[in-house]
């Protein structure tokens, strides 16, 4: 009965560094955590349809996509596991490395009408637009920043009042966002940090600004006139940060105050 028992051993053995190599594996599995790129139909045109997506250990995702329209979306999910939801009343911040933070809450006053149309909520996800017209080999520069960049970091809101900070890695990013937009990947070292992220929110919010600054500079016609023409171009139709600019009149990089209100009579289409 010893021998039988001693005959086991190498068995148990393997049992045992199996076990081990099971418990060592998570410091493996979160090495490979990084973007990947997946690929999806087009349920009417039938052609494939690429999407850049990570999702971290703690569970939260981040996914880049281009609507029919050409415009890219971003879209931040919560972890499953989470019992919070998002609430439509403060939408998220975020913003790679040390780059300017984009407040989300900012797409809300680009809005016309009731129904949203630049974000949408669905419990522990939010879809929201990125750039309006992303031509084809066009990089904007927030995924500029996520390409070049290593963690991207997202203060979201709950519906219980909850403030709460997520980070997703970046690790690469580069090289799914270049086969997502259908680009080279950035060199580092040559393209460097990029420009900051001009996108549509940062616009508005900058533009907003130094029209309020208009109340205490100006006068009531003067701050009137700025408010109309950043509605008027707001409203316009397939609008892109660049063309928002155009329209305004303003840089925010070169620009410390908005045009005269004379200006503001007739928006540049």
């Amino acid at each position: 009965m010893q021998h039988e028992c001693r005959s086991h051993y190498p068995l148990i053995f393997t049992v045992a560094l199996m076990l081990v190599c099971v418990i060592a594996a998570p410091p493996a599995i979160a090495a490979r955590v990084q973007w990947y790129v997946e690929v999806l139909t087009d349920p009417i045109s039938k052609q494939p349809l690429l999407e850049a997506r990570v999702l971290t250990q703690d569970g939260y995702a981040f996914k880049l996509m281009r609507k029919n329209d050409n415009s890219i979306w971003g879209e931040f999910t919560l972890p499953r596991s989470s019992q919070a939801m998002l609430t439509s009343d403060r939408l998220p911040i975020y913003n790679v490395d040390q780059h300017d933070r984009i407040d989300l809450d900012e797409l809300k006053k680009l809005e016309v009408g009731s129904d949203p149309t630049l974000y949408k909520i669905a419990g522990r996800s939010i879809q929201f637009i990125i750039w309006g017209d992303a031509r084809r080999g066009f990089i904007p520069p927030v995924l500029r920043q996520m390409m070049l960049g290593e963690t991207v970091h997202v203060t979201y809101f709950t519906l219980l009042g909850e403030r709460i900070e997520a980070e997703l890695t970046l690790r690469r990013a580069n090289e799914a966002i270049a086969q997502f937009l259908k680009v080279k990947p950035l060199d580092p070292k040559a393209d460097g940090a990029g420009e900051p992220a001009e996108s549509f929110a940062l616009v508005a919010k900058r533009f907003q600004e130094l029209c309020d600054d208009l109340r205490f500079t100006g006068n009531d016609t003067d701050y009137t006139k700025c408010r109309d023409l950043f509605f008027r171009c707001s409203e316009t139709p397939a609008q892109t940060s660049e063309t928002f600019q155009q329209c305004l009149g303003f840089d925010p990089k070169r620009m410390t105050k908005p045009p005269a209100p004379a200006d503001a009579a007739t928006p540049k289409s």
